[in-house]
């Protein structure tokens, strides 16, 4: 008997949107590995300490960031069995390049196409933001544009994604549950 293929199941979407919480409840509910969001530790740790919050980005931070987050992928794999959960991936980074930069970083669109998610999970922006000091795009038009971004390229590249609306925590992760659930089967 053949173990079955392994499924990444991705999340995506503005800031705030309760992308990590979510998928923490996911890995849990389905005993499996959770490759966590790089981007914000390389913020936090690297470029906050030196530049003001969103100042001094350069493109190859952010492929440094879609590089550790494949390695971390890579070596959580492994370990996933036939789920594996990721709080964002260079999908998202390519929608912050865009932000960050100000226009898209073809180094970092043409890393995203190659390693899309066999699954999107999109959170829509209507919770509330809640500001922890490292985040950036608050304001309700910035939210919506991350939403749009991130939806244009799913679309554009043809990745499977589902969108999870609502603002209550609760009924978006049954709606996530649902969809791990299917693609587990």
């Amino acid at each position: 008997m053949t173990e079955p293929m392994q499924k990444r199941l991705t999340l995506l979407g503005p800031e705030s949107v309760g992308k990590t919480t979510l998928a923490e409840h996911l890995a849990k509910r389905f005993d499996t590995r959770l490759v966590r969001e790089y981007g914000r530790t390389f913020d936090e740790k690297i470029m906050q300490p030196r530049y003001k919050q969103g100042k001094g980005w350069r493109e190859q931070d952010l492929t440094t960031i879609v590089e550790t987050h494949a390695a971390m992928r890579a070596a959580l794999s492994p370990l996933a069995g036939p789920l594996l959960i990721e709080d964002t991936d260079a999908l998202m980074t390519a929608v912050w390049a865009e932000y960050l930069l100000g226009a898209p970083s073809p180094m970092v669109e043409a890393m995203a196409r190659a390693t899309l998610a066999d699954h999107y999970l999109l959170l829509t922006p209507e919770t509330p933001w809640t500001d922890d000091g490292v985040r950036y795009a608050g304001k309700q038009e910035e939210r919506e544009w991350f939403f749009n971004a991130a939806k244009k390229r799913l679309d554009d590249w043809g990745a499977p994604y589902t969108v999870i609306s609502g603002a209550d925590w609760a009924e978006r992760e049954k709606q996530a549950v649902k969809v791990a659930e299917g693609i587990v089967k």
